[in-house]
């Protein structure tokens, strides 16, 4: 566009089916982990999520997004940045701070009493420059109940699960760390439970069952690092 790489962002069948299951699994599990809560909003809430006026607010937070050009209820166009997902990246090599910057990133997001919802790694971007991004916005809802700040936490965390165990625990630490450095408050251990279990649908592997069997040294660790609650939900 204008001899500027741009992302389009389409309302296809796939995405629709993924926004729906989303949806369902979060009110399933919020029921099956005693925090009954509401579905997010779908539809019109979704563009209003992605629009000019909350990329605003969010940079107003502290929180980076790819800049906006165009939006439509059935079409999105946003700048192209360069780096790829967090995912992949964090995949490909050590690179903790960058999981440090989106714990930074979720904790001011939780300060601010929103939460993302759909908080996978891959819906963070990394620039050439190293600055994390915030994109794929559809589902921030103004809530700060226990199970959507867990459903946050897990999600993240949840998404990288498979990666090999130190790699994966010095992510961990890193993004534990950020998260801790805005909100100053326990880490909720309903979060780890998520993490469990999104994390079997997100990124399946031999090593998502090594790094979920980890030993409570390690949740001790946490508890005096980061106030986390070893009690249960």
């Amino acid at each position: 566009m204008n001899g500027k790489k741009v992302v389009v962002k389409r309302n296809k069948l796939s995405k629709n089916l993924h926004d729906y299951l989303l949806v369902i699994s979060y009110s399933i599990l919020s029921i099956l982990l005693a925090h009954p809560s509401a579905p997010p909003e779908l539809g019109s809430k979704m563009t209003l999520n992605e629009g000019f006026e909350m990329r605003e607010k969010l940079q107003l937070l502290g929180i980076p997004t790819p800049s906006l050009i165009s939006i439509t209820s059935s079409m999105l166009i946003e700048d192209f940045i360069a780096g790829g997902n967090l995912h992949q990246v964090l995949s490909n090599g050590r690179n903790s701070s960058l999981a440090f910057n989106a714990g930074i990133i979720t904790g001011r997001l939780h300060k601010s009493g929103y939460s993302f919802i759909d908080n996978k790694s891959q819906n963070y971007l990394v620039t050439s420059s190293r600055q994390v991004l915030r994109t794929d916005l559809a589902f921030i809802q103004k809530r700060d109940s226990i199970f959507a700040i867990s459903m946050d936490i897990g999600s993240f965390l949840g998404s990288l699960l498979g990666l090999d165990c130190k790699k994966y625990e010095e992510i961990e630490n890193a993004f534990y760390a950020g998260y801790y450095s805005e909100v100053k408050a326990r880490i909720p251990y309903l979060s780890l439970i998520l993490r469990n279990i999104l994390g079997f649908g997100l990124s399946f592997s031999s090593n998502w069952i090594q790094n979920i069997l980890q030993g409570p040294d390690k949740l001790l660790s946490y508890r005096r690092k980061f106030g986390f609650s070893v009690k249960s939900p």
